[in-house]
């Protein structure tokens, strides 16, 4: 499936677009998944929606409300970003500041099936390995992303790999579509090369570029107050097509200025090269038992190992049991927003 062009266009560019990649019933599965956890956000623990939470950091003094999701010091979130001289709301400015909604959620694959079944059993598992030349391919997590229709909030331009409890840079990103998307609903954007600046920044907390408090490292450029200084591209996808950077590429989104939906879920493979590593200020982990240390490779039920599959035609998907996502625990972390 890949190409030569392929590969030379991830190691130069650091991002590639495949097409048609994933089939319709692979997408039916994603897609199932994410609508439930859409209408499970009022009790969900780790569901979030950050275009409301950045109403409330930047025009209100009350305390930040949420419904059920608790993984974040919002507080603490609050008074970083009001306290950095540099930050600024990131919205779009056509719309009402109530319309809008940009969901995140997180570590589906340790309670849904279909999203197993993706990630471990896919065309992806195979691919990734080749794309990175990896010996083995670890799973480490996935992530929605939703923006519904009209939703003025901005994804601030981060890298990723500050965010990972990992260290090495063979991991990936798969971003998967799962409606048509393209600037007007607020597909990706990639600063073409940028995963070749010989840079880790730290990770910031999505509505601005805040860096979180306990990161050590530097603070990420401002890709979007100047935009015509970067090589930035983009790429119109349909669902079936996948988007793969490398964990260094500097990426982010605009909102989405349409009447569409902009469902989406990432997958995070790391290769043979990666270690675990607590990195101050990477985003607590949910459902992991933190059973590695330092410098061990991801041998660990917590990051499963998709790629070689030990025999033929085994359906890693179910080797693994359900949990419920209410149960799910956090790993411990020094991590503040």
């Amino acid at each position: 499936m890949l190409t030569e062009k392929d590969k030379h266009d991830f190691d130069s560019d650091g991002i590639i677009c495949l097409r048609g990649v994933l089939t319709a019933a692979e997408i039916t599965k994603l897609t199932t998944c994410v609508d439930r956890q859409l209408s499970e956000r009022a009790t969900s623990a780790t569901g979030y929606d950050f275009e409301d939470i950045a109403r409330q950091i930047w025009t209100s003094d009350d305390q930040i409300e949420v419904e059920s999701a608790t993984r974040f010091d919002l507080e603490q979130m609050r008074r970083n970003v009001r306290s950095d001289r540099q930050a600024r709301p990131l919205v779009e400015d056509a719309f009402e500041p109530e319309e809008g909604c940009f969901f995140y959620d997180v570590a589906a694959w340790q309670h849904d099936h279909g999203v197993r079944e993706v990630a471990f059993d896919s065309a992806l598992p195979a691919l990734i390995s080749e794309l990175i030349d990896a010996k083995y391919l670890n799973f480490w997590e996935d992530t929605t992303f939703v923006k519904a229709p009209r939703s003025r909030q901005k994804t601030a331009f981060h890298q990723d790999l500050a965010y990972f409890q990992i260290a090495g840079d063979q991991c990936v990103i798969v971003w998967i579509p799962l409606d048509p998307a393209d600037t007007q609903n607020g597909v990706g954007e990639y600063v073409r090369g940028s995963h070749k600046w010989d840079e880790i920044y730290a990770p910031n907390v999505f509505i601005s570029q805040t860096p979180f408090i306990d990161s050590e490292e530097k603070r990420c450029p401002d890709i979007e107050a100047h935009r015509d200084q970067y090589d930035i591209v983009s790429f119109d996808v349909m669902p079936g097509d996948v988007i793969i950077h490398h964990v260094l590429t500097i990426h982010g989104a605009g909102g989405n200025m349409s009447d569409r939906w902009r469902r989406a879920m990432s997958f995070r493979y790391c290769g043979d090269r990666v270690r675990y590593f607590d990195r101050p200020g990477a985003i607590p982990q949910v459902g992991v038992t933190g059973d590695l240390e330092n410098g061990d490779r991801l041998f660990s039920s917590d990051y499963p190992m998709v790629w070689p599959k030990p025999w033929p035609d085994v359906i890693l998907a179910q080797l693994y049991l359900d949990q419920a996502p209410t149960a799910r625990g956090s790993q411990k972390s020094r991590t503040n927003a």
